[in-house]
């Protein structure tokens, strides 16, 4: 939702509600809280409406929870009451430890934002003491805080009048403490802004029997690592426990981190060692990833193109030569080209002897590469 309508609320309210509106990131997804549902629990002298109640929406553990928030339009100063949600029947904080209810602060904008980060720290308490009934949960919670690795998790188990049910499923929410500072900023720059993170979703089926990871990553990192198909995390074993199993995640992250830095410098040199070997022959080069370069060579004056592609993880995957004729094109009109991906070439080479080489095959191929221009192409 884009906003409640300020005007309607009680200044005083307003104000606490516009604070919130611009910050409220909350949990361990830093999901946007959505204020709803604006009602009035009296009218004002004038017979007009003045809001003084909102249901939050707070993204908790892949789940919503959704509490009503209750102001006295007449008493706009006194803190609010808060009615949460029917899934949350036995979630009853003890209200004289809420410091923020308990010294409500009304002159301070973001009193209400405290008030519910306050109870969202109590609810994370009430649902760790849920999973308390279940040695196998329990055991996977206090073994995973005892590493003292990860420290933002989220759990939500079902009201315990569900726990009978065979849909039951349990959830473990994991923001993995993973750097994300080596990864080039082009990557991070191209999709949408925000904070850079991983997390792993753990979903317990008939509480403890069945447990299905689940990885999710920021817009930029997901790009960064090549996309959603170049993630494949391990697969949970029967007898594996989380303690040692969200380690192994964050290493293939920071693993695949490492790789995609050293690639992106690796590409940098590539490219700078065929710039330097064939400068006057470059038509273009891409000069922020460095992922391709292209060029007009001629041979025995006949002239093609070479295109370079150079893939993320470089040096480890080959590039692929693509040379194109400019003098044929396919039956349907398209430029005549070939694409090769396996010739001469080995990881542990440097740039410089990666485009020495690059030229030894070039100059061997480029016969083949004619004929079959000739013969199969249309000429222009």
């Amino acid at each position: 939702m884009t906003g409640l309508p300020l005007e309607d609320f009680h200044p005083k309210i307003a104000t606490f509600i516009a604070a919130f509106q611009e910050n409220n990131d909350i949990g361990v997804l830093g999901g946007r809280v959505h204020l709803t549902e604006p009602r009035t629990s009296c009218n004002s002298i004038d017979g007009k409406k003045l809001y003084d109640r909102i249901q939050v929406n707070i993204p908790f553990a892949t789940h919503t929870l959704s509490w009503q928030v209750l102001f006295n339009s007449m008493y706009p100063e006194d803190p609010p009451d808060f009615i949460f949600g029917p899934a949350d029947n036995d979630f009853v904080p003890p209200l004289e430890e809420i410091r923020s209810l308990v010294k409500w602060d009304p002159d301070d904008p973001l009193s209400l934002k405290v008030v519910i980060c306050e109870l969202i720290e109590f609810y994370k308490a009430f649902q760790i003491e849920e999973i308390s009934q279940h040695t196998r949960l329990q055991f996977e919670y206090a073994s995973l805080m005892n590493t003292r690795k990860f420290t933002e998790v989220e759990v939500h188990m079902p009201h315990r009048r569900m726990m009978q049910t065979w849909e039951t499923v349990v959830k473990f929410l994991i923001r993995l403490p993973v750097n994300f500072s080596e990864i080039p900023e082009y990557f991070t720059k191209l999709e949408s802004p925000g904070e850079d993170m991983a997390i792993l979703l753990v979903t317990y089926q008939h509480p403890g029997e069945k447990m299905y990871p689940q990885l999710y990553l920021s817009p930029s990192v997901e790009y960064a690592l090549g996309g959603s198909n170049s993630l494949r995390i391990p697969v949970f074993p029967n007898d594996g426990c989380l303690f040692t199993y969200v380690p192994q995640v964050c290493e293939l992250l920071e693993n695949m981190i490492d790789l995609v830095a050293k690639g992106f410098k690796k590409r940098q040199e590539y490219i700078a060692a065929f710039l330097s070997h064939y400068g006057r022959s470059v038509l273009e080069y891409d000069a922020e990833s460095f992922e391709q370069i292209s060029f007009l060579f001629e041979n025995q004056d006949f002239h093609f193109l070479l295109h370079v592609h150079i893939p993320p993880y470089f040096p480890k995957d080959q590039p692929e030569f693509v040379f194109q004729s400019v003098y044929h094109t396919t039956s349907t009109g398209r430029p005549f080209n070939q694409t090769v991906k396996d010739y001469p070439y080995s990881p542990r080479w440097t740039g410089n002897e990666m485009a020495v080489r690059a030229k030894t095959f070039m100059e061997e191929f480029i016969t083949d590469f004619k004929r079959s221009a000739v013969t199969a192409g249309y000429s222009r």
